[in-house]
């Protein structure tokens, strides 16, 4: 069984390089999107409780469709990485990268996304006596954990591309290849 699974692999090997840019090109820019994200969520402390809704419904349609997705695909790229490790990339990188992109995933949901949530249903990030409200101060106080944690593998994601691409040139070249502008 082994056998048979490594053949269709191996031809797939070629693919690890184009697949690790792509990684590194989403978790940039999902790198950035937190920032914006963060930005978004300062700005809710300037928004009058009656257009709270209206302001933060139009950024979570914005999230829906480019947050959610970049994250998922980053990871799926990640976890086909795994399988088909670039030559030149421990294995550890890949796997510490799938780490911190599930903890992302899993403190989205249980943290962030339920203190969001609160504050959602709340209608305000104020509130009645002109306080902040707590799972509000909860998020801002924390989010940079979340913003560590995205340019930690973003950043793990450049590091791969660069020692892939540089095995590659330095094999391509070893076999008598001209190298690629890299």
């Amino acid at each position: 069984m082994r056998e048979r699974l490594a053949v269709p692999l191996r031809s797939l090997q070629p693919l690890s390089l184009p697949l690790l840019a792509l990684l590194t090109t989403l978790t940039a820019f999902g790198a950035g999107l937190t920032l914006m994200t963060h930005m978004h969520h300062r700005a809710l402390r300037f928004i009058e409780p009656g257009a709270m809704e209206s302001f933060d419904s139009g950024y979570e349609l914005l999230s829906d469709v480019t947050v959610i997705p970049v994250g998922v695909f980053g990871l799926v790229c990640t976890l086909a990485l795994l399988v088909l490790r670039p030559p030149g990339v421990p294995r550890w990188m890949l796997a510490t990268t799938a780490a911190l992109q599930l903890s992302v995933f899993v403190t989205r949901i249980w943290m962030w996304g339920a203190w969001a949530e609160e504050v959602r249903e709340a209608g305000s990030v104020r509130l009645a006596d002109g306080t902040l409200h707590p799972s509000y101060t909860q998020y801002m106080d924390t989010n940079w954990i979340r913003i560590a944690l995205i340019a930690s593998y973003a950043a793990l994601a450049l590091t791969m591309t660069v020692l892939a691409a540089r095995r590659a040139r330095t094999s391509g070249a070893a076999r008598g290849a001209v190298p690629a502008v890299v």
